[in-house]
């Protein structure tokens, strides 16, 4: 099936802002006459929220294995690429996800697990179609844990290390390194709208240009 779709996903440690922006970014593009599929990764559908559940649930017990919550954040891409994703790429959509494969690249990364055998699992598996264009927001770890909305409880991931999250943030900024053509890095130490505008800016400029190279 052909796809003539665009495929943005929007990056970043929790408390960048990322959720917000990734709502702001579907207004901007709805006004254009776009239409527009939003997703989160993992979840958007009936599998992929209940892993969801599972991944960030707080656990008492025994930890969960590196590889165990790296082949669940796999199983849920899988669903919402073959349920969402790939149906609305191919009906001309675009689509902004919050979160996608980078978020296991930096992650599960800094766990150990290294990228050519999270790149190799997606190969295998048939998640070859990447994002057109990715946004990381970075923002300092320290601020970010600052950021995360107060009075709610830290999930199992927001529950990892300081030391954890800054490998996290060093993987992200590694990754747009590695794929400059694909990823953008904006700071999210800034007001919400002027990041919105941003934003906006790079995915309409991406448009009418094609998808990167």
């Amino acid at each position: 099936m052909s796809d003539s779709g665009f495929f943005v996903s929007v990056e970043g440690l929790d408390g960048s802002g990322k959720t917000t922006q990734v709502g702001l970014l579907a207004q901007t593009l709805a006004t254009t006459g776009r239409r527009v599929t939003v997703v989160r990764d993992p979840g958007s559908t009936a599998l992929g929220e209940r892993v969801r559940d599972l991944l960030l649930e707080p656990r008492a017990g025994a930890p969960v294995s590196h590889w165990a919550e790296t082949a669940l954040f796999l199983a849920s891409r899988l669903q919402l690429a073959e349920e969402v994703i790939r149906p609305a790429l191919t009906h001309g959509d675009v689509v902004v996800s919050d979160r996608y494969l980078d978020s296991t690249l930096a992650y599960q990364g800094a766990r150990g697990i290294s990228r050519s055998e999270i790149l190799e699992l997606h190969r295998l598996f048939g998640l070859t179609r990447l994002p057109d264009l990715t946004v990381i927001l970075d923002l300092p770890v320290v601020l970010a844990q600052t950021r995360r909305e107060s009075g709610t409880a830290p999930d199992r991931m927001e529950q990892e290390s300081s030391s954890y999250h800054e490998r996290v943030r060093a993987g992200y900024l590694d990754l747009a390194g590695q794929f400059p053509d694909r990823i953008v890095v904006l700071d999210a130490d800034r007001p919400a709208d002027e990041i919105a505008r941003q934003c906006g800016s790079l995915v309409k400029d991406r448009l009418n240009v094609g998808r990167a190279t």
